[in-house]
């Protein structure tokens, strides 16, 4: 039995495809559907698939982002492009991701049990398992991570030297080194580093917000995987946060402000930060805070938030196996197209050529 996911924005359509390969094709299985690229990155996080029927205009990510997500994780994934647009760009672009077949609306259905079945004939018929596109692997460029002491220790470090953005990596950093070993799960890592920063919240004098109170006691009950990689994150830096609380505060020299926009800037790179936001975060307003970052920092608001995004970027390419669209998601690049004109504009390659000059995962 062959496992098969149709991925397509019209519901009568991922009807219709549905109902020709279940009544002609009795081998195989729908085991999924999605309306658009969020639910079909969810869908490959959950199982196995075989087959994808892949509509390139299908939301956000787009079906050509699908396709890298997969060719980039080394799934076995056979992909069915389904378009109604004969554009020599668009299947230019999927067979530069290997894509296995392109049908063009409206889909014969001839044509379509041909396509599906000339792609199941190189499908093994027991398909050996394979790790979540989320699952970044053990090895690469990670840095190595510490023990529940030392971790302590460097934390309160960089308390005391008011250290933020520092601190802010290492918490980082200690996620993605436990969600990189294949060979234990990163659950006992999670919890000690939970215990860690609520504990130095708790000698600092401050409380935990009830909201954070009770997402660190539900951790307990959950299933601490690589695909909640994103929620410990958000979560352990509103923590760190706490630790830096006093830090916030606006100053009243102008290097404190900037040092204020900065952490700021940091702890956001996820978002769309714009320079009215960071101005509102610092009590000033835009206008002076544009003067005041290049005078300080020689360089723009836009510059500065740049560099760090492709610094982050650096980081990401070097010590995790996230597909390439799910990094530019995370720096807040809607477009993946975009950050990679971007990152290649400024390192002078492009993310997947960078990625190769470094050690990869095993997979």
């Amino acid at each position: 039995m062959f496992d098969i996911a149709i991925v397509e924005d019209e519901e009568l359509e991922r009807r219709a495809l549905r109902t020709i390969l279940e009544r002609n094709l009795p081998g195989v299985k729908v085991v999924g559907e999605a309306k658009n690229g969020a639910e079909a990155v969810r869908l490959i996080e959950s199982r196995s698939i075989d087959l994808m029927l892949l509509d390139i205009r299908i939301p956000r990510p787009s079906g050509l982002e699908i396709l890298e997500m997969l060719r980039e994780r080394g799934l076995a994934t056979k992909v069915l492009i389904v378009t109604a647009y004969d554009h020599f760009e668009i299947m230019q672009a999927a067979i530069q991701l290997r894509a296995d077949g392109f049908l063009l609306k409206p889909v014969r259905t001839e044509a379509l049990l041909k396509a599906v079945e000339n792609c199941l004939r190189a499908v093994p018929a027991a398909p050996a398992a394979v790790p979540p596109l989320s699952e970044p692997a053990a090895g690469g460029g990670a840095e190595a991570m510490r023990d529940p002491e030392a971790l302590r220790a460097e934390i309160e470090r960089l308390v005391e030297t008011h250290a933020y953005r520092d601190c802010l990596m290492l918490v980082r950093r200690q996620l993605e080194s436990l969600h990189a070993r294949r060979e234990a799960a990163p659950r006992q890592g999670v919890l000690d580093l939970s215990q860690i920063l609520t504990e130095l919240v708790a000698c600092s004098g401050r409380t935990l917000p009830e909201a954070i109170a009770r997402k660190l006691e539900a951790l307990t009950a959950q299933r601490l995987e690589a695909r909640n990689h994103y929620k410990l994150q958000e979560l352990f830096s509103e923590i760190t946060d706490l630790l830096f609380a006093d830090d916030e505060e606006p100053g009243t020299s102008a290097a404190a402000r900037i040092e204020t926009v900065r952490n700021y800037i940091e702890r956001n790179l996820h978002k769309s930060v714009t320079l009215e936001d960071a101005a509102d975060h610092a009590h000033v307003s835009p206008c002076y805070l544009s003067r005041l970052f290049h005078k300080q920092m020689s360089m723009t608001f836009i510059t500065y938030l740049k560099q760090r995004r492709i610094a982050r970027a650096k980081e990401l390419l070097e010590g995790s196996s996230l597909p390439i669209v799910n990094v530019a998601l995370d720096l807040a690049y809607q477009d993946a197209n975009y950050f990679c004109k971007a990152f290649k504009k400024e390192v002078g390659v492009s993310p997947s050529e960078y990625r190769r000059q470094f050690p990869q995962p095993n997979s």
